[in-house]
């Protein structure tokens, strides 16, 4: 992962894989409810009731998933200053995350941080270009 920043225009550029994976996961996901959309359409209830009530349980995930990914994630690469609401941490599962706040609800996730020196520096880094903890 890398991190730009333009001082003129005042503008963050990340270069990492999280754009990629964002469109991956949404497509996998459409592709997965489409899929068990048709799979149930043609589906008889009567003879597979337990098959039909989990596939209509996946679809119902696939479509969760989609929904979040478009709603709360962001995955662009390029942020103006005035965008980003702050530096958020939080700690799921043991591990400290560290995201992008932006003024619109969305986050921006940093998965390539591995152990706590990256994620001390990254932190300083962006405090140092002048984005607040929050």
């Amino acid at each position: 992962m890398q991190l730009e920043f333009n001082k003129h225009t005042r503008e963050l550029t990340i270069k990492d894989e999280v754009p990629m994976h964002s469109w991956l996961i949404i497509c996998l996901m459409a592709i997965n409810g489409i899929n068990m959309g048709v799979q149930l359409y043609t589906m008889n209830y009567k003879n597979n009731e337990v098959l039909f009530i989990f596939m209509l349980l996946l679809a119902i995930v696939s479509l969760v998933v989609i929904c979040y990914y478009a709603l709360k994630r962001s995955w662009k690469s390029k942020y103006l200053l005035k965008e980003i609401e702050g530096v958020e941490t939080r700690n799921l599962y043991g591990k400290e995350r560290v995201f992008l706040k932006l003024h619109n609800g969305k986050r921006r996730s940093f998965p390539a941080l591995k152990n706590k020196e990256e994620l001390i520096n990254f932190k300083k880094t962006l405090i140092s270009m002048g984005i607040k903890t929050i």
